[in-house]
């Protein structure tokens, strides 16, 4: 098999053309390790992961608003307010509360959880002085009496659910009959879409029959089975990227391509630089978020 990486598009100044020949073995990409638990579990044991790919999204992201204030600038908090968040991972997206003497005031009760121990024990020394309540939970088998909750928030974390309609079910149960429940996720068109294309491109086997539980397309339809109102609401954004060594970190990094072998780093590195226009490599963006109510 014989892949020839040349000049592609406007303003990219590649000196010569590289000729790479090779054969795989049959050894495919699993994209459903999204949602299998013990991959999940290596994943979130620390914040290293999630750290890694924070960084690329800070560092590359045309939208200099940033993803996580987009979503907290949705929420409708209010005083008093029971607050659940579900999947917090390191819980960052409350630097914002932290930062509001105003939201400070509203005196909300709020829940930060994970279902790894290791996102757990990160948040419980991060929060457990600052008024802010850390539990172990299942998004399957939410650990509170029914109707509990103003807010529940699950940011970028239903995508890893395998049983979507019993996690979505749970978080009816606890909601309150005037509650909201917000949920960010990605869509297929955006960055995955992109990988996928390139994956292709070289030949590298990975599983087309992958099954993402939640996503942008899917989304709405999944939420309505559950609640009588359900928003979108999108998120423009996309990575220019001049260092693409980055990305392919950031790609290692992903629960998705644990599969993914080291061998191919150089092959995907030459690759992706051949596809750089003015000295960026364009990567889109799909990001979003769902508002849903009971009625």
């Amino acid at each position: 098999m014989i892949f020839i990486f040349g000049e592609k598009g406007a303003g990219s100044h590649k000196d010569k053309q590289e000729v790479y020949e090779w054969r795989w073995k049959n050894q495919v990409i699993e994209i459903d390790n999204m949602s299998r638990k013990t991959v999940l579990r290596e994943q979130y044991k620390n914040t290293d992961n999630l750290k890694l790919r924070k960084s690329l999204h800070e560092k590359y992201s045309v939208n200099k608003v940033g993803f996580q204030r987009w979503m907290f600038e949705q929420y409708p908090f209010g005083p008093r307010m029971k607050v659940l968040e579900l999947g917090s991972g390191r819980g960052e997206l409350w630097n914002y509360y932290f930062e509001s003497d105003m939201l400070q005031s509203y005196e909300m009760d709020i829940t930060l959880s994970d279902f790894s121990e290791g996102m757990v024990e990160y948040l419980l020394q991060n929060y457990s002085e600052k008024r802010i309540s850390v539990k172990k939970i299942d998004i399957i088998n939410i650990p509170f009496e029914k109707e509990a909750f103003d807010l529940i928030i699950a940011n970028s974390m239903l995508y890893h659910v395998k049983d979507i309609d019993s996690a979505l079910s749970e978080v009816k149960r606890v909601l309150k009959k005037d509650g909201l429940f917000y949920c960010s996720t990605f869509g297929i068109n955006g960055m995955t879409q992109y990988l996928y294309h390139a994956l292709d491109e070289l030949g590298i086997p990975y599983n087309h029959e992958s099954n993402i539980s939640f996503t942008l397309q899917n989304g709405m339809q999944l939420l309505q089975r559950q609640f009588g109102r359900v928003e979108r609401r999108d998120y423009e954004d996309a990575l220019e990227i001049d260092k693409v060594e980055d990305y392919l970190e950031y790609i290692y990094s992903m629960a998705s391509m644990q599969g993914l072998d080291r061998k191919y780093y150089e092959i995907l590195l030459d690759y992706f630089n051949s596809r750089k226009v003015n000295g960026y490599l364009h990567v889109p963006k799909e990001y979003g978020m769902f508002a849903a109510g009971k009625e």
